[in-house]
């Protein structure tokens, strides 16, 4: 089975090595480089040519968002996950309109790192729900700003259904989403039906379309 080739741009060492060491433990994975700032990661990008990169946001010479923009630009095949300390909105949106396929923050599991890592590897999107919730309040707070119709249904969603509508998009089973929120699989099935009424959609498909917008809208 080929590894996952992964790059890691972080300005901190220790945090840096850390991660290159829990991740190169994996079996289906492999670091295969390291870049200190944005300069180094858009040079290493174009040398190693990476699966993935781990872009942290916040970089020194060029930043993380201008970085990815310009590895976006030239390496459209390469994906890339932002990384950062804090789900700050506007970091967030930047980094989607700079072409981020996934966000994840420096507090999280290894676990979510490697499904993170997994999920752009296999051509999806990951967002882990602190910014999922982030994103979903910008989409509530301004709703033509990210191009959904005047009259479009109030949202209004609770943080535990936000995470529930994130696992649904990436097409988790009610069983591994009642696993991941320590729930049982009948009140996952509950929020689902609630989702889908809140929403005004008509299945399961309704509510992957809606999340899916979510970071369509907000790139345009």
């Amino acid at each position: 089975m080929n590894k996952i080739k992964i790059l890691i741009a972080e300005d901190h060492e220790m945090f840096r090595k850390g991660i290159a060491a829990v991740l190169n433990r994996r079996e289906n994975i492999e670091v295969i480089g390291e870049a200190r700032d944005g300069d180094e990661v858009v040079a290493l990008a174009a040398s190693l040519l990476p699966d993935i990169i781990l872009m942290d946001v916040h970089l020194p010479k060029i930043s993380g968002v201008e970085a990815t923009r310009r590895i976006v630009e030239k390496f459209p095949r390469i994906k890339i996950l932002g990384l950062s300390a804090e789900a700050a909105e506007e970091e967030v949106v930047n980094m989607i309109r700079a072409g981020v396929k996934g966000y994840v923050l420096k507090d999280t599991t290894i676990e979510e790192l490697a499904l993170a890592i997994r999920a752009l590897s296999g051509g999806n999107s990951y967002f882990s729900s602190r910014v999922s919730l982030k994103l979903l309040s910008r989409l509530d707070s301004n709703n033509r700003s990210v191009g959904f119709p005047e009259g479009s249904p109030k949202r209004n969603l609770t943080g535990r259904e936000s995470e529930i509508l994130k696992f649904i998009a990436e097409e988790l089973t009610n069983k591994e989403i009642a696993d991941r929120l320590f729930i049982s699989p009948r009140t996952v099935e509950t929020h689902r039906r609630n989702l889908i009424q809140k929403l005004k959609v008509r299945n399961t498909v309704g509510l992957v379309k809606y999340y899916l917008n979510l970071t369509r809208k907000i790139s345009v």
